[in-house]
């Protein structure tokens, strides 16, 4: 199954119960697929190192009184849009049309110093299993503020925590991440700004349609946590579009 981020045991930020959040912003609904934007803290669906809390599966099946299928994965500390099929052969549809080099999947995603305008790694990750997997993320310059840098990430590919780990590589850590971040960095825009969660945010998805003509594009607005803490910052650029 194809992963934006990695599993939804993730640890970067609190993790929400069910009695903070009872419905989610549906972005698209058809037939078939529904997509919605995901709360930060909230896993997808449960895991066993989670199995007592009410995941996104829940709330979504509850809100729309339909059972669903994740057609793939958002940390649970990010935010934005994650697609969901509304049978089993949907599902699998979907997931093929994900891996089509003309889908685009993008996300804004702060990290830590000044980069290039525009950069990529294309380096390979190992699976959980310690295979090691061919993976591209492309990354374009947004702004800069604060001896940081907001990106637009592009995964060409969809390995567990790849843009997290792609930018850790190029010592360009995802701010708020617990696993592959700077903890000095964080705890200091935790204390001086309010820093909320990890940085990383399901901007755009864009893809053929698996069961229908024409093309899906759907977008969700950067989530008003992360908004908020780039307002608290002090070198904000006042024209910034999110």
């Amino acid at each position: 199954m194809p992963a934006s981020g990695g599993p939804v045991g993730d640890d970067s930020g609190p993790p929400r119960d069910r009695g903070e959040i009872d419905a989610v912003p549906i972005l698209y609904r058809d037939e078939r697929l529904v997509a919605v934007d995901k709360p930060g803290g909230l896993l997808v669906h449960r895991s066993p190192q989670a199995a007592d809390r009410t995941a996104l599966v829940q709330i979504l099946r509850d809100q729309i009184g339909h059972y669903v299928h994740p057609v793939h994965r958002l940390d649970r500390a990010a935010s934005g849009v994650i697609l969901f099929a509304l049978d089993r052969e949907a599902a699998a549809a979907a997931q093929t049309a994900l891996a089509a080099p003309d889908t685009i999947k993008s996300y804004v995603v702060l990290v830590r110093g000044s980069t290039e305008a525009h950069f990529e790694s294309r380096r390979p990750l190992r699976s959980e299993a310690g295979r090691p997997q061919p993976a591209w993320t492309e990354f374009r310059r947004r702004a800069e503020m604060s001896r940081c840098t907001l990106l637009e990430a592009r995964l060409h590919t969809g390995r567990r925590h790849q843009i997290r780990r792609h930018l850790s590589h190029l010592a360009h850590q995802v701010i708020g991440d617990t696993r592959y971040g700077k903890g000095r960095i964080n705890n200091e825009l935790r204390l001086r700004h309010g820093l909320p969660r990890l940085f990383l945010h399901a901007r755009r998805l864009e893809m053929d349609h698996p069961t229908a003509a024409g093309r899906l594009e759907i977008e969700a607005p950067l989530a008003a946590d992360l908004r908020a803490f780039l307002a608290r910052l002090p070198d904000t650029p006042d024209d910034l579009a999110l």
